[in-house]
C-alpha cells in the first residue's frame, strides 16, 4: 500500500475527502505550512504527498525530493498563476478544469496527471464543491494506476492573484458582470465583494437575477480606521 499524504488548508475540502473516503481517520494530514518540513516528510518518506488546496509556497527541497501532485483550476498552461476561478469568471468562461500536476520549482508548470472539466454555474461555494468532488476522483485514479504525466503544451497565459482592491465591485460593466463579481467570491473561504461609501463598508453576496433586475443580500459595516 502506498505511503500517501494530504496537505489539507481548509475544512470544506477535508469534508469532501471524507465523504468520498479520500482521507480517513487514518490518513496522515497537514493542515498547517510550519508542520511542512523536509524533517518531519523525510521521517515518513511517502510515495506521494497530495495538495488538494493548498495556497503557499512548497520549500524546493521537498517539491525535488518526493512525488508532489497539486491540482489546479484553469486548463492549463492558460490560467497559470493566482485565483485560477476568478480569472476564469472575469474572463466570461462558463467551464474551467481541474488539472492534476507534478509540482515542479516553478509553479504550475509540471506535466498534468488528468484534466477535469468543471462548470462555473453559481455561486464559489457551490463551485468549490464541484472542484473538490473531481479533485476526490483524480486522486482515486492516481492512487489506483501509475498515470504518467503529460508536459504541459501551448503558450502559457498568467493569472494575477486578486488583492483585497480588485475585489471591489466595478459598476461600470452589465448586470451580468456585476453578478458574476459577487458570486465568484460568495463563500465563507473567501473575501467578499464589496463597496466602500462614506465611512461604511457594503459586502455582498448570494446574487441572483431576476427580469434585468439583480438582487443580493448586502451586510454593511463601519470602516475600521
Amino acid at each position: 500500500m502506498k505511503k500517501l499524504i494530504f496537505c489539507i488548508q481548509n475544512e470544506l475540502i477535508e469534508s469532501v475527502l471524507r465523504d468520498n473516503r479520500v482521507i480517513n481517520s487514518d490518513t496522515i494530514l497537514i493542515r498547517d505550512n510550519k508542520d511542512l518540513s523536509l524533517e518531519y516528510i523525510d521521517s515518513i518518506k511517502p510515495d506521494i504527498i497530495f495538495f488538494p488546496h493548498w495556497s503557499c509556497k512548497v520549500d524546493e527541497s521537498i517539491v525535488r525530493r518526493f512525488k508532489c501532485i497539486a491540482f489546479h483550476s484553469a486548463p492549463l498552461p492558460f490560467g497559470r498563476g493566482g485565483s485560477p476561478i476568478q480569472n476564469m469568471i472575469i474572463r466570461g468562461y462558463k467551464e474551467t478544469e481541474l488539472c492534476s500536476l507534478l509540482m515542479r520549482e516553478e509553479f504550475d508548470t509540471g506535466p498534468i496527471y488528468i484534466r477535469t472539466p468543471v462548470s462555473l454555474k453559481g455561486n464559489l461555494e457551490e463551485i468549490l464543491v464541484r472542484i473538490y468532488q473531481a479533485i476526490s476522483e483524480q486522486i482515486k485514479a492516481i492512487k489506483a494506476d501509475e498515470i504518467i504525466p503529460i508536459e504541459q503544451e501551448g503558450e502559457a497565459v498568467i493569472f494575477k492573484r486578486l488583492r483585497d482592491e480588485d475585489n471591489k465591485i466595478n459598476f461600470e460593466g452589465d448586470i451580468n458582470k456585476i453578478s458574476d463579481q459577487i458570486r465568484m467570491l460568495d463563500s465563507k473561504l473567501y473575501p467578499s465583494a464589496y463597496i466602500n461609501i462614506g465611512d461604511y463598508k457594503i459586502e455582498f453576496s448570494k446574487s441572483s437575477i431576476e427580469e434585468d433586475v439583480l438582487k443580493s443580500e448586502v451586510k454593511i459595516s463601519k470602516l475600521k480606521k
